[in-house]
């Protein structure tokens, strides 16, 4: 993905693990606690905000996906996370950035890197198509996906609340029908 944020200071992925990092380092964290963080810092060093905050949000969650994997953060409530010990020596040992030279030195890291490259589970899931399907129907929100945000089942999920959402909509927006 090249766009306006690959070229941008203090928004290239290393300052983008630093920030989920030092905003997690302290307190569960969210996604717009680092937007609101980097866009401190740009403010700070007198750079205009990131034009596109919705790719910005994208860059993040892949950011958070990689610190997951490596086990430098973990899940903390809805669509938050916190830091883990190993995290936190991270941080301490690379104030000054966090990449994916350092990642590759976790087993578990290289272990999800593989499998994804593998394919991960190629087939969707019907399972976790339907939960989705099933949750928007529920009342549940998009956000209430219950699977990690770097595995198939989280994209099969948010497809089936999609889609229900959409023949929803398409029959008067009336959640009991199906």
């Amino acid at each position: 993905m090249s766009s306006e944020t690959d070229e941008r200071p203090l928004l290239h992925e290393p300052d983008l693990m630093l920030a989920v990092l030092r905003m997690s380092a302290g307190r569960r964290a969210t996604l717009d606690d680092c937007i609101h963080h980097l866009r401190s810092l740009l403010r700070m060093a007198q750079e205009p905000p990131p034009a596109d905050l919705e790719e910005l949000r994208l860059r993040l969650e892949e950011v958070e996906a990689k610190l997951a994997r490596a086990g430098l953060i973990l899940p903390a409530g809805p669509e938050g996370f916190e830091i883990t010990d190993r995290g936190r020596r991270m941080l301490e040992e690379h104030p000054d950035g966090i990449d994916e030279s350092l990642l590759v030195r976790f087993p578990e890291y290289r272990a999800a890197v593989a499998e994804r490259a593998a394919g991960g589970s190629p087939e969707p899931s019907a399972a976790a198509y339907d939960a989705g399907y099933a949750a928007w129907l529920a009342g549940r929100a998009l956000s209430d996906n219950p699977h990690p945000r770097d595995r198939r089942d989280h994209l099969d999920w948010q497809n089936g609340w999609s889609q229900a959402r959409d023949d929803g909509l398409s029959s008067g927006g009336d959640r009991s029908r199906s």
